[in-house]
C-alpha cells in the first residue's frame, strides 16, 4: 500500500515536471516570430545597400578611364615643363 502513495507522489512530481518544461518550450517558440520579423528587417536594408553595388562598378570603370587619360597626359608634361 505504502508503495502505491510512493508512486503516486513520484507520477505528481513528474507532471509538474514535465508541465514546466513543456512551458519552457512553448516560451521558447513563441520567441522565435518576434526574432525573425527583426532578421527580416535587416535583410531588407542590407539589400538596399547591395544596390549600390552596381554604381560601384560603374564608377571603378570611369576611375579606370580616367587613370588612362591623366596617365596619357603625362607623357606630355614632362615634355612640356622640363626639370628644373
Amino acid at each position: 500500500m505504502i508503495y502505491l502513495w510512493v508512486m503516486d507522489i513520484i507520477l505528481v512530481a513528474s507532471l509538474f515536471l514535465l508541465g514546466g518544461l513543456l512551458k519552457g518550450v512553448l516560451g521558447a517558440a513563441k520567441s522565435i516570430v518576434p526574432r525573425i520579423d527583426a532578421i527580416a528587417g535587416v535583410a531588407a536594408a542590407a539589400s538596399k545597400d547591395l544596390d549600390a553595388v552596381v554604381v560601384l562598378l560603374t564608377t571603378q570603370n570611369y576611375i579606370s578611364q580616367i587613370v588612362g587619360s591623366v596617365a596619357n597626359y603625362g607623357g606630355s608634361l614632362d615634355i612640356a615643363l622640363p626639370d628644373a
